[in-house]
């Protein structure tokens, strides 16, 4: 395990709060960055026709980019602890006019849904946070069908991840604070630790391996106050306008080292696993 890992279970509160902030800042149909969810789209072989069940969708990934594919061929059902999430959810596919997706309100623990009823399961950045993730794991394996499918995806190592660790020691400097522990979304970092999860539910051929990209960031000024917005909305509630403008020249700096000609070149990288419920019990 990660070293200096904190490992507080997500709030369901403290997510239906974190929601609003996210629609105040989040795309209005496709994500404005889609790649980690196209990652997880192919890895995952979704296609249309497909009955797929997406846990912890959040605001919508990687259901939205799905149901796109999909063209209103098959099903998708997202479920997540916030309703919040997931009227976000809900408000970017009536953009796009999607109508084969559906919303439950749901802890991954229980899923509200009979036996072998889904081709395929997603979970996207969604398996780091409870507290038992073998239980989650089985009762996705529950609802799968006999040969489905499961696809988790999850951050990779703190320090691989500028977009968390840039703006969270900046903020902290900002604040003359310590840098706050690792946060519990890197639980499931370490190479083989998603493997095992599948392993020890009974899930078969099952294949671990990292992904990732640079996303090209050309309004860094947006990306900087949407990140603000998003993850450190208590920090900046109390600040003037000048402290505020302080604060974001802090982050500008911060990211120096990654901006060439006008373009900040954010590295992401996450890990991915692909397993299948057996034929047979």
């Amino acid at each position: 395990m990660t070293k200096g890992l904190h490992l507080e279970i997500r709030d369901k509160s403290a997510w239906e709060d974190r929601s609003k902030a996210w629609a105040s800042t989040m795309s209005k149909g496709l994500s404005q960055d889609d790649t980690l969810n196209q990652i997880l789209i192919s890895e995952a072989g979704i296609k249309p026709g497909q009955k797929i069940l997406d846990i912890a969708s959040g605001s919508g990934n990687p259901a939205v980019s799905a149901a796109v594919l999909m063209n209103g061929e098959g099903t998708i059902t997202l479920t997540d602890l916030s309703e919040g999430m997931l009227k976000n959810a809900r408000d970017r596919a009536d953009t796009l006019n999607i109508k084969n997706m559906r919303y439950c309100t749901a802890d991954m623990n229980r899923l509200p849904f009979p036996n072998d009823e889904f081709d395929l399961a997603s979970c996207r950045f969604g398996i780091m946070f409870p507290e038992n993730k073998i239980k989650a794991a089985l009762e996705a394996k529950r609802v799968l069908k006999p040969g489905g499918k499961i696809v988790y995806m999850v951050w990779d190592e703190y320090d691989k991840n500028p977009p968390f660790f840039v703006p969270r020691r900046a903020v902290a400097n900002f604040f003359k604070e310590d840098e706050p522990p690792i946060p519990p979304r890197h639980s499931m970092s370490q190479p083989g630790t998603l493997q095992l999860l599948l392993e020890d539910s009974g899930f078969e051929r099952i294949l671990e391996k990292e992904v990732g990209y640079d996303n090209e960031i050309y309004d860094l000024d947006a990306y900087i106050t949407n990140g603000l917005k998003r993850s450190h909305a208590e920090k900046i509630a109390d600040l003037s306008v000048s402290q505020f403008l302080k604060l974001k020249e802090s982050l500008y700096d911060a990211w120096a080292p990654y901006t060439k000609d006008g373009i900040t070149f954010v590295p992401n990288r996450a890990r991915i696993v692909v397993g299948f419920k057996p034929l047979l019990p």
